[in-house]
């Protein structure tokens, strides 16, 4: 069964999520090939693959289209995620509620992937 969440605490949480402050992962390296944008990461290998005998780290490359590659590139450390968005909105011509869904949703991706690292202030108590 779902927890009700307030709505106050969603909002707070929407606010300081677009208040943070992206960046690309210093262990990135990046390369253009064939028009697209291909972005290597080195990430300890899974414990199954240590087991059939892979080395101790793997290498993950990632290819973004020319919307991902907008967005990686903005997250430069300097700019929110709020104005990766509205960049977003104003460059591609969507509507704002729009671009705040796909960039949140690809920032949120490429932190999985460990291609970004992202800075939020601590809430105060």
């Amino acid at each position: 069964m779902r927890q009700k969440v307030k709505t106050a605490s969603l909002t707070s949480r929407r606010i300081a999520a677009l208040d943070a402050v992206p960046r690309r992962s210093p262990v990135v390296r990046s390369e253009m090939e064939g028009g697209k944008l291909r972005v290597t990461v080195k990430m300890n290998a899974g414990r199954w693959q240590r087991m059939l005998g892979a080395n101790a780290t793997v290498n993950r490359t990632f290819g973004l289209d020319k919307y991902g590659q907008q967005v990686y590139e903005a997250c430069d450390g300097k700019r929110t995620v709020k104005e990766i968005v509205k960049g977003f909105a104003e460059e591609t011509h969507v509507s704002l509620p729009e671009a705040e869904t796909a960039v949140t949703k690809f920032i949120h991706t490429l932190l999985c992937k460990a291609l970004l690292v992202i800075e939020m202030e601590r809430p105060s108590k």
